[in-house]
């Protein structure tokens, strides 16, 4: 027999400009995906009809459609949103982003928006988040270095501790998907990051894979998007750094299909 008694959502919604905002909700099992789109819509003014959700169960999301019940959803579970745009057609700079989602998502992409938040859940607990780096090695005698060598590359030669950047948001476009770090959304990695013209900042692309990292004093803020869910073009793809303000990587689509989910779930 069903539990009666309702449960906590928390469910993680697009607000714009690369951020997104959580907010808590209460349902009855025997509702199902639409009911919870109108609960949300009421907290967020984003239209219903405009999302897709996705649950966090078992350590991967799995899409809750509108017919869907919430039987076997845990209280406290975490819902991620996505906000489809259905019209637009103006064109903004990433500095001239509107101020909601919706907007956002349409100006950008226009028909073809799709807009996704994600709030990562840390894999581990924070005490264990941080690796430390290898056992020093002793220099041979008499040794010199033939000339200065930097923190970083003395760094970037060893292994440096980690941190992972739990928060961004990706938007579908025609011929390719943007990722988004926000300095609202990760403010430590954007001041890391400064302007990126020092090499803070380094981006690898695989046609699965795009890592983001970005080089702190102490230690790297790693953004680690594997497996994408469909295949891209490592060679045009692309990154900027607006200092303070975001990140944004462009992956080129090997293909131009509309990207309804950027990783591929756990088997």
């Amino acid at each position: 027999m069903s539990d009666p008694a309702p449960i906590t959502l928390n469910a993680i919604v697009p607000s714009g400009g690369g951020q997104c905002k959580e907010l808590e909700l209460t349902a009855d099992r025997k509702e199902n995906g639409m009911d919870v789109k109108r609960k949300i819509e009421k907290l967020s003014n984003v239209p219903a009809e405009d999302m897709e959700i996705f649950v966090t169960r078992d350590g991967s999301q799995k899409w809750l459609r509108d017919d869907d019940t919430l039987e076997g959803i845990e209280d406290s579970a975490v819902l991620t949103v996505g906000v489809h745009g259905t019209s637009g057609g103006q064109n903004y700079t990433d500095e001239e982003l509107p101020d909601t989602a919706v907007e956002n998502s349409i100006a950008a992409k226009g028909e073809n928006s799709y807009y996704f938040a994600h709030s990562r859940k840390a894999d581990v607990p924070e005490e264990h988040r941080i690796v430390s780096g290898g056992s020093p090695q002793k220099l041979g005698e008499g040794a010199a270095l033939a000339e200065p060598i930097s923190a970083m590359k003395l760094a970037s030669d060893q292994v440096r501790p980690e941190r992972a950047i739990l928060n961004y948001a990706w938007g579908d476009e025609k011929d390719s998907v943007k990722i988004y770090v926000s300095a609202e959304a990760e403010p430590q990695a954007l001041e890391a990051a400064g302007d990126g013209k020092a090499d803070q900042v380094k981006v690898s692309f695989s046609p699965r894979s795009c890592e983001l990292r970005i080089h702190a004093e102490k230690l790297d803020w790693v953004l680690d998007l594997n497996p994408l869910y469909y295949e891209i073009a490592p060679d045009e793809c692309k990154f900027r750094v607006s200092q303070s303000k975001r990140i944004t990587l462009t992956l080129k689509k090997k293909e131009a299909y509309t990207w309804l989910k950027l990783l591929k779930p756990d088997a």
